[in-house]
């Protein structure tokens, strides 16, 4: 075990008994209270979500798992030493393999925030990761991007994503809009897809 590993385990237990004593530490933005107040719990409700994929762990999003009680949530990050953030179902990869670990047409949701433009950078790996999220997704399944539309982080904004053509721009759960400025400061941007339906 690496010592950064060994830190996060410590912090994830220390976190965790603060956790399970009602006193849950969050990041204080309003665009990560807005996803955690509104958009994830949203996304519980929708009775056919099911089994949902959220990408990117740190100490702030120990407790996701926990705000989508109602459905099979699995985790992914690239940072192996992150680990002890994730999920009790948890893939150490990059979004751009996404399609290596995870089923074709395995999931209801991704949530993808924080990731694009953090370390999620290089054209090539962003289309590969976008593919293969959709790829993943279910007829009808959700993809949720949160993502800065400020240099140097919007050095590749959605609508330059080829991979995302393949899917309808929708609302965003809870939100009643497709796209959202959810922190001014950074232009955190949440933006939501559906996978089109297939048949007839």
């Amino acid at each position: 075990m690496t010592a950064k590993a060994g830190l996060y385990r410590t912090a994830a237990r220390l976190l965790g008994t603060i956790d399970h004593s009602g006193w849950v530490l969050r990041y204080r933005y309003g665009d990560r209270r807005l996803l955690e107040d509104v958009v994830l719990p949203a996304l519980d409700r929708d009775p056919h979500v099911a089994t949902v994929l959220l990408v990117g762990c740190a100490w702030y999003t120990r407790h996701y798992p926990t705000l989508l009680p109602a459905t099979d949530v699995v985790t992914m990050e690239i940072d192996p030493a992150k680990s002890a953030f994730g999920g009790d179902r948890h893939i150490v990869a990059n979004m751009a393999d996404i399609a290596a670990h995870l089923a074709p047409e395995s999931l209801d949701a991704v949530v993808c925030n924080g990731v694009l433009g953090w370390g999620l950078d290089e054209r090539a790996l962003i289309e590969s990761a976008f593919a293969g999220a959709a790829a993943c997704l279910k007829p009808g399944g959700l993809l949720l991007l949160g993502w800065n539309d400020i240099a140097p982080r919007n050095s590749c904004p959605p609508h330059e994503i080829d991979a995302l053509e393949a899917l309808d721009a929708v609302d965003i759960p809870g939100l009643g809009t497709h796209s959202l400025i959810a922190l001014e400061r950074n232009q955190h941007c949440y933006q939501a897809w559906r996978k089109p339906m297939t048949g007839g």
